[in-house]
């Protein structure tokens, strides 16, 4: 962004005044109290709206009572030319701004200035003598870290902010400090605690009737709880119960065979074809029967008649006369390989003791079978192990007990020696010897007193003598021998006993073994198959078994199928016995002599219809034709519905509509138990189980009805306890003196966490920018200096400056001028790192006050480098800086009353 030009219609002295800038350097030059200060705090307003009033705050109002503000126009790379109006007396001093034939608001102005603010505005692109002057108030530490800042963001407002922060936090809590409010707070809530623990001491007996009364009151939660879920139940059964008569109901409608529906055309169509078939029918037995009436083969005719009644039936019972031959030889197939399976299976029966009833199951895979017979054979491989062990330290302990016995009948004088010595006794003759003397030194004259005292001690002395003294043991390495031998012993009795346990739990794990065996042999019924080692041997023997049962039972369940249809079909030829010499036979010989019947009936209506007058053929053709057009018409219906004959029709209509009817209401059910039956139900455990959870409902609620008397007994315990009310208060102090505590520390918290956040990010900006920034420091230092400096570099986080000759200088060491001239060429190196963002010209107000002449030309020399990439703006009222401008060439305005 570059300022174009500014319009001050009315602020401080200016009154309607333009001034137009230049897209680069410029030099405003004026006086003292010429007004350059006032033409940058007019720049500000229009940005950022008029200053606030204040006692100690310039009032740049007109004092004529004039209009209060101005215009300012400005390049914006988004949005082009942009003017900014704005008056303290319109629109409530709100801008007004002016682009691309457009008019927008202050909104539209902070859009437009986004990111630049006024905090950004005065500390990063202004430049005030007041700034230096701070900076010279700061020690080397302080100093090393506010160019830091500067370089980094720009100004100094994160340091500022974040020295805040922990100066906030130090005020709230110090680690060694006594004097913040949360120290006073921790050091008054650590004596409340302790007072607390000495009443709680005093008064152990109502902590623990705390503790049952808070378990009392877990067990009645708990107990109401598992009341409430019981009768969630009972009420979900009794529901169930209610509706069990529409469960029932639904269940026999799905166990019942449901077909496809039939919808209502379907059902015309196929009810029309029954009624054309059957007219046709009976018109072709009227015309048959006509026709046999005018034969000659009189004898027949009542045989023949039968045929003509029967004809349709006889003819589609022989129409399946493929699929029952096909029956047929399937069920004798299947009845010859059930008794081959069953002879198979009766060696197996009878070698493991299987039945049919109860199959063999072997639910365990091969791998934990040989899992198992390892385990067997290495406790097996342990156990004999085990034992021979055993038996060989048995034969070690008898035999060293028999050296032991030896050795004993050997040195059995040690034994006796060693007995006396122990039995030792206090010599009575010198202790009565003694004592006496020192009775009679007490009538005896002083000089023989003395005398019998020593007597009367040596006496004693004497006489306890054998308590203290033991004679020279001339026995000593027998004794170690024999010792040695007892501890020898000692070990191999405990080996032994190790060894004894060892075998006790290996025949431990053996009987828990062979019970495991003997419940998983009951439970998967094998029978004799008793041991790991034929589960895995054998384990093919099983697998047969059961795949010749399964195989026996789908075989017994299609026989007795098939045998249902065979029953079926014989039923059907039943109504042919009174005419047909069937009765008693197979139904292979039923069919045959059924086939030959009508064979015979088809040769006597050949007859008959040769015979016939040509008329009634062809009617008998015609309606023969029409019988199988009606056929063919219907197939696919039939077909579609699985009807075997077109007379079948009728039966299977009312059977397709009780199956739409049941799926309906099917559908009605299911609507209405929607989840009352979650799963599958026995109906007769319904009141079982509801009975059931009546009863546990009403012990519940009487445990809970004696848990809660226990509960008043304790809380009535707990009252007269309280009666003081001390301990109760200490806890309500305590609980206000924890929740300050709490609020302390987290203001505090929020306190460092700032800081320190702030702190992480001056870090992270140092590491990605610093190099740059001090690359371009050291070049524009090299500027101010006349390259009298050659570099600024960071050295353990200090800023050191290197001279041409190599020295070195920390910051601390150079005069103000130059450390002013560090602090400006840090400061133009973050702006020219912001170049690409441009977001705001920069504006000098004679900053240079540390600066000789030299100095000044080499800053306006930076100023005219600078501003290739980027607009500058510099008050003035130096004449000295004005002749290096124009030697330079660089613009320069004078405000009124400045002589240049």
């Amino acid at each position: 962004m570059k300022l174009i030009a500014i319009e001050l219609v009315g602020f401080g002295k200016w009154q309607q005044h333009k001034i137009e800038f230049q897209p680069k350097n410029q030099l405003l030059f004026g006086t003292n109290e010429a007004g350059k200060s006032t033409i940058y705090q007019f720049v500000q307003a229009m940005f950022f709206g008029f200053p606030a009033k204040g006692k100690k705050r310039k009032d740049y109002q007109p004092k004529n009572g004039g209009a209060y503000g101005g215009r300012l126009w400005f390049e914006h790379p988004v949005y082009g030319k942009v003017q900014i109006e704005r008056f303290k007396g319109q629109n409530k001093g709100q801008a007004k701004v002016y682009f691309n034939d457009q008019i927008g608001d202050e909104t539209l102005l902070e859009k437009m200035l986004y990111p630049l603010t006024k905090e950004l505005f005065q500390s990063v692109f202004t430049f005030q003598q007041e700034q230096l002057s701070h900076l010279e108030k700061l020690n080397e530490e302080e100093l090393q870290t506010s160019l830091l800042s500067l370089g980094l963001s720009g100004s100094q407002q994160l340091l500022l902010s974040r020295e805040a922060y922990f100066k906030q936090a130090q005020m709230i809590y110090k680690g060694k400090g006594s004097q913040p409010p949360l120290n006073q707070k921790l050091s008054e809530y650590q004596r409340l605690q302790q007072r607390i623990n000495e009443k709680e001491q005093q008064e152990r007996p109502f902590q623990q009737l705390l503790v049952e009364l808070d378990t009392t009151g877990q067990k009645i939660a708990e107990q109401r709880q598992a009341s409430q879920e019981m009768k969630d139940q009972l009420a979900r059964l009794e529901k169930q119960v209610m509706n069990l008569p529409l469960y029932e109901e639904l269940q026999a409608i799905e166990q019942s065979k449901t077909t496809a529906v039939l919808t209502r055309e379907e059902e015309e169509q196929l009810l029309s074809f029954f009624q054309q078939y059957r007219f046709l029918s009976e018109e072709l037995t009227r015309l048959n029967q006509s026709i046999a009436t005018q034969s000659e083969t009189q004898d027949q005719t009542e045989d023949y008649q039968f045929y003509l009644n029967e004809e349709e039936h006889i003819q589609q019972l022989l129409n399946q006369r493929y699929d029952i031959d096909k029956l047929l030889s399937e069920i004798g197939w299947m009845s010859q390989s059930l008794q081959q399976n069953q002879q198979e299976m009766l060696p197996l029966e009878k070698q493991w003791g299987w039945s049919r009833e109860n199959p063999p199951q072997l639910s365990f895979e091969e791998q934990v079978i040989n899992e198992m017979r390892e385990d067997i054979i290495a406790r097996t491989v342990k156990l004999q192990t085990a034992q021979t062990d055993l038996r060989l330290l048995e034969e070690e302990i008898a035999t060293r007990e028999e050296n032991l016995s030896t050795f004993e009948t050997i040195n059995k004088e040690m034994f006796r020696k060693n007995y006396r010595q122990t039995n030792k006794n206090i010599n009575p003759l010198f202790c009565g010897a003694g004592a006496l003397i020192l009775l009679l030194s007490f009538f005896l004259p002083t000089p023989f007193r003395y005398g019998t005292f020593i007597l009367s001690a040596g006496c004693i002395i004497a006489g306890v003598w054998p308590l203290f003294y033991q004679p020279k043991d001339t026995y000593e390495n027998e004794k170690k021998q024999w010792q040695e031998k007892l501890s020898q012993l000692d070990y191999l009795n405990d080996q032994l006993l190790k060894i004894r346990a060892d075998i006790k739990q290996i025949r431990k794990e053996e009987k828990e073994m062979a019970q495991f065996v003997a419940e998983k042999v009951k439970e998967n019924h094998l029978g004799r198959m008793d041991q790991v080692e034929f589960w895995l041997t054998h384990r093919s023997d099983i697998t047969r078994y059961l795949i010749l049962l399964n195989t026996n039972q789908e075989l017994e369940l299609q026989l007795k199928e098939d045998q249902r249809q065979v029953t079926k079909l014989a039923e059907q030829t039943e109504r042919y016995t009174a005419h047909l010499p069937i009765a008693g036979t197979s139904l292979a010989e039923r069919i045959r002599v059924i086939g030959n019947f009508a064979n015979r009936m088809e040769k006597i209506r050949f007859a008959q219809e040769y015979q016939a007058d040509a008329y009634t053929r062809q009617t008998i053709r015609e309606v023969k034709e029409k019988q199988q057009q009606v056929l063919d018409q219907s197939k696919p219906l039939l077909q579609r519905f699985q009807i075997a004959s077109i007379n079948e029709i009728p039966k299977k209509v009312q059977r397709y509509q009780t199956a739409s009817a049941n799926h309906k209401r099917k559908q009605e059910l299911e609507t209405m138990l929607l989840g009352v039956y979650p799963e599958a139900i026995e109906p007769q455990q319904l009141t079982v189980r509801q009975l059931e959870l009546s009863q546990e409902i009403k012990a519940i609620e009487t445990t809970i009805q004696h848990l809660q008397e226990k509960e008043q007994e304790l809380l009535y315990q707990k009252q007269q306890m309280l009666s003081d009310g001390t301990l109760d208060e200490l806890y309500q102090e305590q609980a206000m003196l924890k929740t300050e505590i709490e609020e302390l520390a987290l203001e505090w918290s929020g306190n460092q966490l700032a800081g320190q956040l702030l702190m992480d990010l001056l870090t992270e900006l140092s590491e990605k920018q610093l190099p740059n920034l001090l690359k371009k420091a050291t070049d524009y230092f090299k500027i101010l200096t006349r390259n009298s400096y050659r570099a600024i570099q960071l050295q353990e986080e200090q800023l050191i400056v290197i001279r041409k000759d190599h020295e070195r200088f920390m910051l601390y060491e150079l005069s103000t001028g130059t450390r002013d001239q560090v602090v400006m060429a840090v400061r133009f190196a973050f702006l020219y790192l912001q170049e690409q963002r441009n977001l705001c010209p920069i504006m000098i107000d004679d900053g240079w006050l540390h600066y000789d002449s030299q100095r000044k030309e080499q800053l306006a020399q930076l100023f005219a480098v600078f501003s290739e990439h980027q607009q500058v703006i510099c008050f003035s009222s130096d004449k000295e800086m004005v002749s290096y401008y124009k030697e330079l060439k660089q613009p320069i305005m004078e405000l009124e009353g400045a002589e240049v």
